[in-house]
C-alpha cells in the first residue's frame, strides 16, 4: 500500500508543479488510502478573523473541498495546523464506509495531510499572487492591467462592435471619509464597486484605477444606460451615516474617438473628466476634436505666458466708475488685456486658465506694477487721478509676504497707497477666510482701500462682509442683468444695498449697460455704476484724454 501511496503522491506533486489543482488531482491519492472526502475548513468570527472551528454550527465554516467521491463515510480525521500559535486551518479526511480504525495507517494519513496542506498552501499563495496581479484587493474589481487585456480580447472577438471608454470619478467621496474615517471609506468603496460592477455586460469591463476613480469600457449602445446609472448609486449598510446609506454620483469623461489602444482612450477620457471638473463644470464630458483643440490652445497659452509677461504684453485697460445721479467720476478699475501681435486676446481665454495653473500671482503683480506706473505718469502730467482698483485672485493670499510685495510696488513707483484699491473675491473655505482677514487688515493699516468683487455670488457673502472691513462692495452683473424682469434679483440687490449702507460701505453695480438699469438701481438705493453705459475698458492714452476732461452724463430719475 505504501508503494501505491508514494506513487500517487509523486504524481500529485508533479501535477501541482505544472498545472492548476482540480478535484481530480486528489483522486489517486485519496483512493489509494480509502478516502472519500478531503477538505479544509476555515472559521471566521464576527469580525472576519479566522478562529477555532465549531462542529455544532457548520454555518461558521468556510469549506475548501479538495475531493469528494460522493460515497458515505463513517470515520473522519481532523488535522489542525497552526500559525503563530493560533489555530489556522483544519485538514479533514473522511474514510469510506466500512473501514475501521485498524484499517487506517495513521502515520501515512498524517504525512499525506501535511504534504497536501503544504501543496494547497503553495497553490493558494500562487492564486493570491495571480489575483493581486490582476485585481484590486480592496474592491475585488479588476485592475487596470487586467482591464486593458480584457478590452483587447473583446475588441478581437467582436471586431464589428463599437466600444467607448469612460473615466469615472466619485464626486465628494471625501465626505464619507470625514464622517466615518478610513474604515467606513473602505467599506463604502467596496460596496460601491460591487454595485457598479453590475452595470457592464459580459464583453464589457469596469476596473478601479485607484482612490475614487474607476474606468469602464462599454458598447456604444450601452453608454447612455451606464451614464444614467452613474448619476445616482444608492449604497446601503454604511454604519455611521444617517439612515445607513448614501447616494453616490460620478463625474465622467468619455472617449469616443477612433483611437484603438486602450491606454490612449483612457487618457482621453481622463482628460475629458478633468476638463469637466475644472473648466466646464459639467458631470459628463465627451473627448472630441473640439475639446482636443481647446486643450492644445490651453497648452499654448501656458507655454507662451512667461515670454509674454517678460515682453510686457499684459497691460491694464481702465473702466470708469461713475455716480449715476451726478455724472461724477468716482474711480476706475484696471482690467488685464493681453496684446499679442497687435491683437487683443480676451481675458476669458487666459485668466481662468492661469488661475487654475497657479500662475495668476505673476499676472496680478504685473498688472499692479503697470497700473502704478500709469498713475505715476498721470501725476507727472498733472492729471487728477481717482482711486484705481486692481483685481487680486484669492490664491495670492498664500504667497509669502504678499502684503510687503504689494506695498513695495506702490512705494517703488512713488505713489500713495490710498490711490490703490485691492479687489478680492468671495471664498467659502475657512482657512482662506482666516488668511483673507489678516491680508485685508494689514493692507488697510497701510492705507489701501478694499473692494469685495462679485458680491452675492459666493457661499460666504454675509460671513465675509461681517469679518472684513471693506470699503466697497460690487453688486455682480448677473443681478443687474436681470433687474428688469426678475423679482429675486431686485430683492437681492435691495438687501445688499441696505446691508452695505448700514456698514458704511460704498456700493458699485457692475455691468450697467442701459439707463433703465441705472434708473432701477437708483430706486433701490445704489447710485454708483460701472459698465458699458459709461464706457468700455480703454488703454492708457484713451483714458488720459478722458481724465483731462471727465464728462459723464447723469441718469434722470
Amino acid at each position: 500500500m505504501r508503494q501505491e501511496v508514494e506513487k500517487e503522491l509523486i504524481k500529485l506533486v508533479d501535477k501541482v508543479a505544472n498545472e492548476s489543482l482540480e478535484p481530480e488531482s486528489f483522486a489517486g491519492i485519496c483512493e489509494s488510502i480509502g478516502v472519500v472526502r478531503l477538505y479544509y475548513d476555515i472559521e471566521f468570527d464576527k469580525d472576519g478573523f479566522r478562529g477555532v472551528g465549531d462542529e455544532s454550527d457548520i454555518s461558521k465554516y468556510r469549506y475548501i473541498e479538495l475531493f469528494n467521491s460522493g460515497e458515505e463515510s463513517d470515520i473522519k480525521k481532523v488535522y489542525t495546523y497552526y500559525y503563530d500559535g493560533n489555530e489556522y486551518v483544519h485538514a479533514c479526511i473522511e474514510f469510506k464506509k466500512g473501514m475501521t480504525e485498524e484499517d487506517i495507517d495513521k502515520d501515512t494519513c498524517s504525512f499525506i495531510a501535511n504534504v497536501i496542506y503544504l501543496i494547497v498552501s503553495r497553490h493558494n499563495m500562487r492564486n493570491m499572487l495571480d489575483y493581486a496581479e490582476n485585481f484590486d484587493t480592496a474592491t475585488g474589481l479588476p485592475n487596470l492591467k487586467y482591464m486593458g487585456e480584457k478590452y483587447n480580447r473583446s475588441m478581437a472577438h467582436n471586431p464589428n462592435a463599437e466600444y467607448v471608454v469612460l473615466y469615472a470619478n466619485v464626486k465628494n467621496f471625501k465626505y464619507i471619509n470625514d464622517r466615518g474615517g478610513v474604515y467606513l471609506g473602505d467599506s463604502a468603496m467596496a460596496k460601491l464597486a460591487r454595485i457598479i460592477a453590475g452595470f457592464v455586460r459580459e464583453d464589457e469591463g469596469v476596473c478601479r484605477i485607484g482612490g475614487d476613480n474607476f474606468a469602464f469600457f462599454v458598447r456604444r449602445d450601452n453608454l447612455d444606460v451606464v451614464l444614467e446609472k452613474l448619476k445616482s448609486v444608492q449604497v446601503s449598510g454604511l454604519m455611521g451615516l444617517r439612515n445607513g446609506s448614501h447616494k453616490f454620483s460620478f463625474r465622467v469623461g468619455v472617449s469616443d474617438t477612433e483611437a484603438k489602444e486602450f491606454g490612449t482612450r483612457l487618457e482621453e477620457a481622463s482628460t475629458a473628466c478633468i476638463v469637466g471638473k475644472t473648466v466646464l463644470k459639467k458631470d459628463v464630458v465627451v473627448f472630441n476634436l473640439e475639446l482636443s483643440d481647446e486643450i492644445s490652445h490651453n497648452n499654448l497659452v501656458v507655454a507662451a505666458f512667461p515670454d509674454a509677461l517678460s515682453a510686457g504684453e499684459f497691460v491694464p485697460f481702465f473702466q470708469p466708475k461713475v455716480n449715476m445721479q451726478t455724472g461724477e467720476l468716482l474711480g476706475m478699475e484696471a482690467l488685464c488685456r493681453w496684446i499679442h501681435n497687435d491683437s487683443i486676446i480676451s481675458p476669458a481665454d487666459f485668466i481662468p486658465l492661469l488661475d487654475r495653473k497657479g500662475m495668476i500671482h505673476e499676472l496680478d503683480m504685473a498688472i499692479l506694477i503697470a497700473t502704478c506706473k500709469c498713475i505715476n505718469k498721470w501725476q507727472k502730467m498733472g492729471v487728477k487721478v481717482p482711486v484705481i482698483s486692481v483685481n487680486f485672485s484669492k490664491k495670492n493670499i498664500f504667497i509669502p509676504d504678499i502684503e510687503k510685495k504689494i506695498m513695495a510696488v506702490v512705494r517703488d513707483n512713488d505713489i500713495d497707497s490710498s490711490m490703490i484699491e485691492i479687489e478680492i473675491t468671495e471664498t467659502a473655505k475657512e482657512n482662506e477666510i482666516g488668511r483673507l482677514i489678516d491680508f485685508v487688515r494689514i493692507l488697510k493699516e497701510n492705507g489701501f482701500r478694499i473692494s469685495i468683487d462679485d458680491f452675492g455670488t459666493g457661499y460666504s457673502s454675509l460671513s465675509l462682509i461681517h469679518n472684513i472691513n471693506a470699503d466697497e462692495v460690487k453688486i455682480d452683473q448677473s443681478f443687474v442683468k436681470n433687474i428688469r424682469n426678475d423679482d429675486k434679483s431686485v430683492i437681492l440687490i435691495e438687501s445688499i444695498v441696505n446691508i452695505a449702507k448700514r456698514l458704511n460701505m460704498q456700493i458699485i453695480a457692475e455691468g450697467v449697460e442701459h439707463d433703465i438699469e441705472g434708473r432701477k438701481l437708483m430706486e433701490l438705493g445704489c447710485d454708483n455704476a460701472q459698465g458699458y453705459f459709461y464706457g468700455r475698458p480703454v488703454d492708457f492714452n484713451t483714458m488720459t484724454l478722458i481724465l483731462n476732461k471727465p464728462e459723464f452724463k447723469a441718469i434722470e430719475p
